[in-house]
């Protein structure tokens, strides 16, 4: 069976237009909406995992200004029939992603931040509409600032509050927040005299919309950490997360080995199970077994149009895709020979203890050797070796792909120190 597999998959909607490979992870959105909803979720997991797809994929359900069944047809969730109708096209939903929220200073970041709102307000350029008496001219007037980048910290940082309104206002209902890799301005910032504020700024934009407001259905983010736990914005403190240590959720993001099988069949290579288990396997998500659908898409790809190198073997596809996750292992390396040991054993193939920190402020990573460890644990770099919740939790690398990253960056802080006094 020739099957179509894309390297970028982002988008739920151009996914399914154009006839690409997708494994069904619809069963999230009954799961949420109607099994375990609250009014702000977090959902994290590792980079390339598929945390945006499943962000676009919410968005592109709940969307009113969708018509969605075409690219939801044949899938889990239409099986459900109440949700269909209570849900699909039903609410006004604001998307937003800081992926590209970062620079190389404080006035940088937050120009790239509104940025990304006024992209938000050109989307919504309808709540303008004169004919609409329902909205003041005062929020007509600061969405303008906000839409040409005019608005000063504090309203940005109110602008979804004020667009989640007008929105509330035009629809006569409540309005779906999605933002996604919310967590990326911060760990870009990392290590620069910028962070505090990024922090506070990034908090502060949260916080208004995760607190208790009428105007707001649902706030649902997605992220590598759960790093605002504790914060002095109140709102934030409401969000409830689903980290990989949960079994809430565990396998709806990321690629199960039953979904691994169906796709090595349907791509016609069944008998590379093995190959792709060693490298791409290995993670434990809540209680749940779990792959990386970056590395087994694109292993397969190559198996598909002829580019994979027998001599080479499997590549480690996940390598060099996140500076931010490679600064995290550096940072420490070197501190103490304990830390030292512990990558060593790691490399040996052997499991390490550690106190799980599953809320880790990402200033707070280097402050002591299990908030590394979480970090990785969180990043992907490193897995648990058990099913089950522990004090001390078992962690090991998790197959012959990272093994390489975690070799290579290990490697690479060594020969780069090497002679410095």
């Amino acid at each position: 069976m020739r099957i179509n597999i894309r390297s970028s998959y982002d988008s739920f909607r151009d996914l399914r237009e154009n006839d690409s490979y997708y494994v069904d992870k619809t069963g999230i959105i009954k799961e949420y909406l109607v099994d375990k909803f609250d009014k702000a979720v977090l959902f994290t997991r590792p980079r390339r995992f598929g945390k945006t797809l499943t962000m676009t994929m919410f968005r592109d359900f709940l969307d009113i200004r969708q018509d969605s069944r075409d690219i939801f047809s044949d899938l889990e969730v239409m099986n459900y029939t109440d949700v269909v109708e209570r849900f699909m096209n039903q609410y006004p939903v604001l998307f937003i992603s800081l992926k590209e929220v970062y620079g190389k200073d404080f006035d940088s970041i937050f120009i790239a931040l509104c940025i990304a709102v006024s992209k938000l307000c050109e989307q919504n350029r309808f709540l303008l509409e004169e004919n609409n008496e329902s909205i003041s001219e005062v929020s007509r007037e600061m969405f303008r600032k906000l839409w040409e980048q005019k608005a000063q910290q504090p309203n940005v940082e109110q602008s979804l509050d004020l667009l989640s309104q007008m929105l509330r206002q035009y629809y006569g209902k409540p309005v779906f927040v999605i933002i996604d890799e919310y967590d990326v301005p911060m760990a870009k910032a990392l290590g620069t005299s910028a962070y505090d504020k990024v922090r506070d700024m990034i908090e502060h934009m949260l916080s208004y919309v995760c607190k208790t407001n009428d105007n707001i259905k649902s706030v649902m983010l997605s992220g590598c950490l759960y790093t605002v736990k504790n914060s002095t914005c109140t709102g934030v403190n409401n969000i409830i997360p689903y980290t990989i240590l949960s079994p809430n959720f565990e396998s709806a993001i990321g690629f199960t080995d039953e979904n691994v099988k169906k796709i090595l069949e349907d791509a016609g290579f069944p008998e590379q199970y093995e190959t792709v288990s060693q490298w791409y396997d290995g993670y434990i998500f809540g209680r749940e077994k779990m792959y990386c659908p970056w590395d087994v898409l694109l292993y397969v790809r190559s198996l598909l149009d002829g580019t994979y190198s027998s001599a080479m073997g499997p590549e480690s596809y996940w390598a060099n895709t996140s500076e931010t996750s490679q600064n995290i292992i550096h940072g420490f390396l070197g501190k103490t020979a304990n830390v030292n040991e512990c990558f060593e054993q790691l490399l040996l193939g052997n499991t390490i203890d550690c106190v799980i920190n599953e809320s880790i402020p990402y200033h707070q990573i280097h402050e002591s050797g299990d908030n590394l460890w979480s970090a990785l644990l969180e990043t992907g770099y490193l897995t648990k070796a058990v099913t089950e919740k522990m004090v001390r939790m078992p962690l090991r690398i998790p197959n012959k792909a990272i093994q390489v990253v975690f070799r290579n960056e290990v490697c690479n802080y060594f020969n780069g120190t090497a002679g410095v006094i």
